[in-house]
Protein backbone atom coordinates (compact mmCIF):
# COMPACT_ATOMS: atom_id res chain seq x y z
CA UNK A 1 0.00 0.00 0.00
CA UNK A 2 1.33 3.15 -0.91
CA UNK A 3 2.28 6.41 1.31
CA UNK A 4 -0.33 8.11 -0.50
CA UNK A 5 -3.08 6.09 -0.09
CA UNK A 6 -2.42 5.64 3.90
CA UNK A 7 -1.43 9.28 4.13
CA UNK A 8 -4.05 11.85 5.71
CA UNK A 9 -5.07 14.05 2.85
CA UNK A 10 -5.36 18.37 3.93
CA UNK A 11 -8.34 20.03 2.57
CA UNK A 12 -7.72 23.49 2.12
CA UNK A 13 -10.74 25.77 2.98
CA UNK A 14 -11.30 29.43 2.16
CA UNK A 15 -13.90 31.15 4.63
CA UNK A 16 -15.82 33.63 2.40
CA UNK A 17 -16.42 37.20 4.12
CA UNK A 18 -19.60 38.15 3.75
CA UNK A 19 -21.72 41.04 4.90
CA UNK A 20 -25.78 41.25 5.47
CA UNK A 21 -27.75 43.96 4.58
CA UNK A 22 -31.33 45.04 5.82
CA UNK A 23 -34.38 46.69 5.45
CA UNK A 24 -35.11 47.70 8.71
CA UNK A 25 -38.72 48.42 8.51
CA UNK A 26 -39.84 49.00 12.47
CA UNK A 27 -38.93 52.28 13.66
CA UNK A 28 -37.00 50.15 16.78
CA UNK A 29 -34.98 48.39 15.00
CA UNK A 30 -33.31 52.00 13.51
CA UNK A 31 -33.15 53.78 16.95
CA UNK A 32 -30.15 52.28 18.38
CA UNK A 33 -28.36 53.39 15.84
CA UNK A 34 -29.30 56.99 15.98
CA UNK A 35 -29.22 57.06 19.40
CA UNK A 36 -25.11 56.84 19.41
CA UNK A 37 -25.38 60.11 17.67
CA UNK A 38 -28.37 61.74 18.42
CA UNK A 39 -27.20 65.39 17.09
CA UNK A 40 -25.16 64.07 14.20
CA UNK A 41 -28.58 62.38 13.53
CA UNK A 42 -31.02 64.63 14.69
CA UNK A 43 -32.52 64.85 11.09
CA UNK A 44 -33.21 60.77 11.06
CA UNK A 45 -34.52 60.76 14.32
CA UNK A 46 -37.63 62.84 13.82
CA UNK A 47 -38.11 60.28 10.31
CA UNK A 48 -39.15 57.94 13.04
CA UNK A 49 -41.94 60.08 14.18
CA UNK A 50 -44.89 57.85 12.42
CA UNK A 51 -46.29 60.63 10.60
CA UNK A 52 -42.70 60.42 8.84
CA UNK A 53 -41.75 57.39 8.81
CA UNK A 54 -43.53 55.76 5.90
CA UNK A 55 -41.23 58.54 3.89
CA UNK A 56 -38.00 57.51 4.84
CA UNK A 57 -36.14 53.72 4.18
CA UNK A 58 -33.33 52.36 6.36
CA UNK A 59 -30.71 50.13 5.09
CA UNK A 60 -28.08 48.56 7.16
CA UNK A 61 -25.19 46.55 6.53
CA UNK A 62 -23.35 44.68 9.29
CA UNK A 63 -20.05 42.10 9.22
CA UNK A 64 -19.32 40.72 12.78
CA UNK A 65 -19.34 43.93 14.93
CA UNK A 66 -19.22 46.42 12.19
CA UNK A 67 -21.96 48.64 11.31
CA UNK A 68 -23.23 50.64 8.87
CA UNK A 69 -26.83 52.49 7.89
CA UNK A 70 -27.76 54.75 5.13
CA UNK A 71 -31.43 56.77 5.49
CA UNK A 72 -32.91 57.56 2.28
CA UNK A 73 -35.82 60.00 3.07
CA UNK A 74 -38.63 62.61 1.02
CA UNK A 75 -39.87 65.12 2.70
CA UNK A 76 -38.98 68.99 3.92
CA UNK A 77 -35.61 69.16 2.21
CA UNK A 78 -37.07 67.44 -0.82
CA UNK A 79 -35.25 64.01 -1.24
CA UNK A 80 -32.29 63.41 1.09
CA UNK A 81 -29.78 60.74 2.53
CA UNK A 82 -27.96 60.63 5.34
CA UNK A 83 -24.49 57.93 5.98
CA UNK A 84 -23.80 56.46 9.25
CA UNK A 85 -20.77 53.86 10.42
CA UNK A 86 -17.96 51.98 8.85
CA UNK A 87 -16.71 53.23 5.78
CA UNK A 88 -15.85 50.30 3.86
CA UNK A 89 -19.29 48.64 4.57
CA UNK A 90 -20.87 51.92 3.58
CA UNK A 91 -19.22 51.98 0.71
CA UNK A 92 -20.46 48.31 -0.45
CA UNK A 93 -24.08 49.34 1.14
CA UNK A 94 -24.12 52.48 -1.73
CA UNK A 95 -23.40 49.86 -4.48
CA UNK A 96 -26.73 48.21 -4.09
CA UNK A 97 -28.88 51.31 -2.49
CA UNK A 98 -27.41 54.38 -4.22
CA UNK A 99 -30.90 56.06 -3.32
CA UNK A 100 -32.41 58.71 -5.81
CA UNK A 101 -31.00 60.33 -8.82
CA UNK A 102 -30.69 63.31 -6.57
CA UNK A 103 -30.77 63.76 -3.04
CA UNK A 104 -29.19 66.41 -0.09
CA UNK A 105 -26.90 64.18 1.46
CA UNK A 106 -25.27 64.89 5.03
CA UNK A 107 -22.55 62.55 5.83
CA UNK A 108 -19.82 62.04 8.50
CA UNK A 109 -16.54 64.17 7.22
CA UNK A 110 -14.89 60.40 6.94
CA UNK A 111 -17.48 59.52 4.53
CA UNK A 112 -16.84 61.97 1.59
CA UNK A 113 -14.72 59.93 -0.61
CA UNK A 114 -16.36 57.05 0.03
CA UNK A 115 -19.63 58.38 -1.44
CA UNK A 116 -17.76 59.88 -4.27
CA UNK A 117 -17.54 56.32 -6.10
CA UNK A 118 -20.82 56.26 -6.46
CA UNK A 119 -21.67 59.98 -6.41
CA UNK A 120 -21.04 63.55 -8.03
CA UNK A 121 -20.99 65.97 -5.28
CA UNK A 122 -21.87 69.41 -6.18
CA UNK A 123 -20.15 72.30 -3.88
CA UNK A 124 -19.67 70.05 -0.67
CA UNK A 125 -19.44 71.87 2.67
CA UNK A 126 -18.36 70.95 5.43
CA UNK A 127 -20.33 72.32 8.54
CA UNK A 128 -20.62 72.78 12.05
CA UNK A 129 -23.29 70.92 14.12
CA UNK A 130 -24.73 73.09 17.24
CA UNK A 131 -27.01 71.91 19.25
CA UNK A 132 -28.25 73.34 22.35
CA UNK A 133 -29.54 72.18 26.07
CA UNK A 134 -32.68 73.08 27.44
CA UNK A 135 -30.94 75.14 30.57
CA UNK A 136 -27.99 76.92 28.40
CA UNK A 137 -30.97 78.92 26.19
CA UNK A 138 -30.49 82.63 26.56
CA UNK A 139 -33.26 85.11 25.62
CA UNK A 140 -31.84 88.11 24.10
CA UNK A 141 -31.89 90.98 26.29
CA UNK A 142 -33.22 93.47 23.41
CA UNK A 143 -35.80 91.18 21.79
CA UNK A 144 -37.18 92.48 18.54
CA UNK A 145 -41.02 92.36 17.50
CA UNK A 146 -41.65 88.86 15.71
CA UNK A 147 -44.07 86.81 15.52
CA UNK A 148 -44.75 83.67 14.28
CA UNK A 149 -45.69 82.98 10.55
CA UNK A 150 -48.19 80.64 8.96
CA UNK A 151 -49.78 79.77 5.78
CA UNK A 152 -50.50 83.36 4.93
CA UNK A 153 -47.04 84.27 4.85
CA UNK A 154 -45.48 81.86 2.32
CA UNK A 155 -45.68 84.47 -0.38
CA UNK A 156 -43.40 86.59 1.94
CA UNK A 157 -41.72 84.18 2.84
CA UNK A 158 -40.42 83.15 -0.65
CA UNK A 159 -40.03 87.07 -1.74
CA UNK A 160 -37.28 87.09 1.38
CA UNK A 161 -35.66 83.37 0.38
CA UNK A 162 -36.00 84.50 -3.28
CA UNK A 163 -31.56 84.99 -3.45
CA UNK A 164 -31.35 81.33 -1.42
CA UNK A 165 -33.29 79.53 -4.09
CA UNK A 166 -35.65 77.89 -1.29
CA UNK A 167 -39.45 77.89 -1.73
CA UNK A 168 -42.06 76.94 0.88
CA UNK A 169 -45.58 76.17 0.88
CA UNK A 170 -48.12 77.26 3.45
CA UNK A 171 -48.40 73.59 4.56
CA UNK A 172 -45.32 73.66 4.94
CA UNK A 173 -44.82 77.10 7.28
CA UNK A 174 -47.85 75.48 9.04
CA UNK A 175 -46.39 72.23 9.85
CA UNK A 176 -43.20 73.64 10.75
CA UNK A 177 -42.44 76.56 13.10
CA UNK A 178 -41.12 79.66 11.46
CA UNK A 179 -41.36 82.99 13.16
CA UNK A 180 -40.62 86.66 11.16
CA UNK A 181 -39.54 90.14 11.64
CA UNK A 182 -41.93 92.98 9.72
CA UNK A 183 -40.77 96.31 8.66
CA UNK A 184 -43.81 98.59 6.70
CA UNK A 185 -45.72 95.19 5.68
CA UNK A 186 -42.70 93.10 4.29
CA UNK A 187 -40.66 90.67 5.51
CA UNK A 188 -37.53 91.58 6.18
CA UNK A 189 -36.28 88.41 8.40
CA UNK A 190 -37.33 85.05 8.73
CA UNK A 191 -35.77 81.12 10.99
CA UNK A 192 -37.82 78.23 10.33
CA UNK A 193 -37.16 74.46 10.88
CA UNK A 194 -36.45 72.24 8.46
CA UNK A 195 -37.96 69.39 10.41
CA UNK A 196 -39.76 69.08 13.62
CA UNK A 197 -41.12 66.08 15.46
CA UNK A 198 -43.69 67.05 18.60
CA UNK A 199 -43.65 63.06 19.51
CA UNK A 200 -39.63 62.94 19.11
CA UNK A 201 -39.26 65.89 20.81
CA UNK A 202 -36.29 66.61 17.77
CA UNK A 203 -36.11 69.58 15.89
CA UNK A 204 -33.44 71.15 12.96
CA UNK A 205 -33.45 74.95 12.94
CA UNK A 206 -32.53 76.25 9.09
CA UNK A 207 -33.76 78.70 6.71
CA UNK A 208 -32.36 81.95 9.17
CA UNK A 209 -31.65 84.97 6.95
CA UNK A 210 -32.06 88.76 7.01
CA UNK A 211 -32.33 91.14 4.28
CA UNK A 212 -29.27 92.61 3.25
CA UNK A 213 -30.63 96.10 4.24
CA UNK A 214 -31.93 94.70 7.71
CA UNK A 215 -28.83 93.05 9.11
CA UNK A 216 -26.80 94.65 12.39
CA UNK A 217 -30.19 95.31 13.84
CA UNK A 218 -30.28 92.09 15.94
CA UNK A 219 -33.24 90.57 13.94
CA UNK A 220 -31.26 86.94 12.80
CA UNK A 221 -30.62 86.53 16.68
CA UNK A 222 -35.03 87.77 17.70
CA UNK A 223 -35.93 85.39 15.00
CA UNK A 224 -33.90 82.46 16.28
CA UNK A 225 -34.26 82.74 19.41
CA UNK A 226 -38.13 82.88 18.64
CA UNK A 227 -38.73 79.35 17.02
CA UNK A 228 -35.89 78.06 19.36
CA UNK A 229 -37.97 79.18 22.71
CA UNK A 230 -41.33 77.67 21.05
CA UNK A 231 -39.41 74.27 20.02
CA UNK A 232 -38.13 74.03 23.84
CA UNK A 233 -41.42 73.45 24.57
CA UNK A 234 -41.89 70.18 23.10
CA UNK A 235 -38.15 69.37 22.32
CA UNK A 236 -35.34 68.15 24.03
CA UNK A 237 -32.79 68.12 20.88
CA UNK A 238 -32.62 71.03 18.89
CA UNK A 239 -29.83 71.27 16.49
CA UNK A 240 -28.43 73.38 13.34
CA UNK A 241 -25.85 73.78 10.98
CA UNK A 242 -23.43 77.00 10.32
CA UNK A 243 -20.47 77.17 7.70
CA UNK A 244 -17.09 77.40 10.52
CA UNK A 245 -16.55 80.67 8.53
CA UNK A 246 -19.25 82.65 9.36
CA UNK A 247 -18.47 84.08 12.47
CA UNK A 248 -21.29 86.48 12.16
CA UNK A 249 -24.00 83.34 12.10
CA UNK A 250 -21.72 81.21 14.80
CA UNK A 251 -22.35 84.26 17.21
CA UNK A 252 -25.71 84.50 16.85
CA UNK A 253 -26.17 80.98 17.66
CA UNK A 254 -23.85 81.30 20.54
CA UNK A 255 -25.31 84.11 22.57
CA UNK A 256 -28.44 81.99 22.72
CA UNK A 257 -26.86 79.24 23.93
CA UNK A 258 -25.94 76.66 21.29
CA UNK A 259 -22.44 74.62 21.38
CA UNK A 260 -20.46 72.93 18.58
CA UNK A 261 -21.05 69.16 18.72
CA UNK A 262 -19.59 67.66 15.84
CA UNK A 263 -18.69 68.37 12.06
CA UNK A 264 -20.26 66.84 9.15
CA UNK A 265 -20.68 67.20 5.00
CA UNK A 266 -23.38 68.44 3.11
CA UNK A 267 -23.11 68.37 -0.25
CA UNK A 268 -26.07 68.04 -3.34
CA UNK A 269 -25.08 64.18 -4.41
CA UNK A 270 -26.09 62.75 -7.87
CA UNK A 271 -26.02 59.19 -8.69
CA UNK A 272 -22.76 58.54 -11.15
CA UNK A 273 -25.06 55.37 -12.55
CA UNK A 274 -28.21 57.13 -12.77
CA UNK A 275 -29.38 55.62 -15.62
CA UNK A 276 -27.47 52.08 -15.49
CA UNK A 277 -29.24 48.82 -14.16
CA UNK A 278 -26.45 47.33 -11.67
CA UNK A 279 -27.96 48.58 -8.56
CA UNK A 280 -30.85 46.42 -9.38
CA UNK A 281 -29.34 43.63 -10.50
CA UNK A 282 -26.86 43.28 -7.57
CA UNK A 283 -30.11 43.58 -5.49
CA UNK A 284 -31.35 40.81 -7.04
CA UNK A 285 -28.43 38.63 -6.87
CA UNK A 286 -27.77 39.61 -3.19
CA UNK A 287 -31.34 38.72 -2.04
CA UNK A 288 -31.25 35.63 -3.90
CA UNK A 289 -28.43 34.64 -1.64
CA UNK A 290 -30.22 35.82 1.42
CA UNK A 291 -32.68 33.44 2.97
CA UNK A 292 -35.05 36.05 5.16
CA UNK A 293 -37.46 38.59 3.56
CA UNK A 294 -36.02 42.90 2.98
CA UNK A 295 -32.50 41.40 3.40
CA UNK A 296 -29.17 40.52 0.89
CA UNK A 297 -26.14 39.18 1.04
CA UNK A 298 -22.65 40.20 -0.65
CA UNK A 299 -19.27 39.21 -0.54
CA UNK A 300 -16.50 41.44 1.21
Amino acid sequence: MSAGATGATTRHTTLRRVATIRELRDAAAVRPYLEQSREYCAYALAYLDPRFFPLAEFIEISAGERRALVMHARGGLGPSTLTLGDAQLLARLLELHPGPRQAFLTCETGHVETVLRTHNLWRPQTMLRLSLQPSDFKRPADMPAVRRLNQDDAQELNRLYEEEGTRHTGRQVLEGVYFGAYHRSRLVAAAGTHIYSRREGVAVIGNVYTHPDFRGRGLGTGVTAAVTSHLLESCNLIVLNVDPANRTARHIYEQIGFQEDCRLVEAMATRRDALSPLPFLRRALARHRADAPYTEIIDL
